[in-house]
């Protein structure tokens, strides 16, 4: 009796055993099941990421953003997957706000991608659009000046805004539409100056023989006579005889004014009001592109602060010096501000 009580017990502890052993890898097989599935989403996840990097790196920003929408339970995934799918919501709001020119809206969104340093891709659309903006945003400026410059009867005011504004990238719609918008001023504009521009001497025209080369401050030589294009020639003397800078300079040290004075005066005192490291950055934080027949001269107003005027001749009209505006640049902080010819106030444009 007491033997088959203890081969009972025993049976019994037997089955328990095995009943537990079985428990256990029920258990670990579910677990396994769980972490291979896991994994599995997890480098779905990764290739959505991945794949939505590779769209930014072409520009398709709104694929990338659809890309990351496609993701079943975003809100679980990764820091880096959700930050970015956040980012290109601001980015593509921004991109078709500054498209309808609606600069308010996009300043608003772009403000929230200023601290973006990653990944390299984001950041390139990124300035891709602030570029633009800031594009538009000139374009606006240009336009309104255009209308009111032409109004208040300052016609080489208004024909430098509107060939300020035609240098502007068209590729972008906002740009495009402004410079269609005011396209009719110029046939406006030329007529108007025909018919109140004082026509320009013969000496002042013409660089006497014996000059060297007169070298614009946007990288164009002037040359003497001899090969030269009359063209060329007499555009840099109309712009600088016309440049209140270089004008106000020279009366400053001689108590003349510089439309009289001699050719080579003239080629001096636009070589000594250059300053191409100030230009440079005065470009790279404006967007204002640089075109055949600008010239630039730069006055150092101390304290990092410089005062840079562009005046511009076309090839059709080489004796009208049209201004495209009178800047005020800081190379410290970068911000630039555009002289308002009727208020006589300056105005920030970046």
């Amino acid at each position: 009796m007491k033997i088959r009580k203890i081969f009972l017990t025993s049976f019994i502890a037997l089955i328990c055993l095995l009943s537990l052993g079985g428990c256990s890898h029920s258990n670990d097989s579910a677990l396994t099941t769980k972490e291979a599935t896991t994994k599995k989403a997890d480098q779905k996840i990764e290739e959505h990421y991945q794949n939505a990097l590779s769209y930014l790196e072409s520009g398709e920003n709104k694929q990338a953003y659809e890309e990351l929408g496609q993701i079943k339970q975003l809100k679980k995934a990764p820091h880096k997957v959700r930050t970015l799918y956040k980012e290109l919501g601001y980015l593509l709001s921004a991109k078709k706000a500054v498209t309808t020119n609606d600069l308010e809206k996009a300043q608003n969104n772009l403000a929230k991608l200023e601290k973006i340093t990653a990944p390299t891709a984001l950041v390139t659309q990124i300035k891709a659009v602030q570029k633009e903006y800031q594009t538009v945003k000139l374009a606006d400026h240009y336009s309104d000046e255009v209308k009111n410059y032409y109004a208040a009867g300052n016609y080489a005011a208004a024909g430098g805004s509107l060939q300020a504004l035609d240098s502007l990238s068209s590729r972008y719609q906002a740009v495009a539409l402004l410079q269609e918008e005011v396209a009719e001023y110029e046939t406006k504009i030329a007529a108007a100056q025909a018919s109140s521009q004082v026509a320009v001497s013969s000496q002042e025209q013409t660089p006497a023989k014996t000059e060297g080369d007169f070298k614009t401050t946007s990288g164009q030589t002037e040359q003497s006579m001899s090969g030269a294009s009359t063209t060329v020639e007499t555009s840099g003397y109309t712009n600088a005889r016309n440049s209140k800078i270089l004008g106000a300079e020279y009366k400053k040290e001689t108590g003349s004014e510089l439309t009289n004075a001699p050719n080579e005066v003239v080629s001096s005192m636009s070589a000594k009001m250059s300053n191409q490291d100030v230009l440079s950055a005065f470009r790279s934080a404006t967007t204002i592109p640089q075109e055949v027949g600008d010239q630039y001269y730069v006055q150092d107003l101390g304290a990092g602060l410089y005062q840079i005027e562009i005046r511009h001749t076309s090839s059709s009209q080489p004796q009208v010096s049209n201004l495209k505006g009178m800047y005020r640049f800081n190379v410290d902080t970068k911000v630039a501000e555009k002289l308002n010819e009727i208020s006589g106030q300056y105005e920030k444009v970046n």
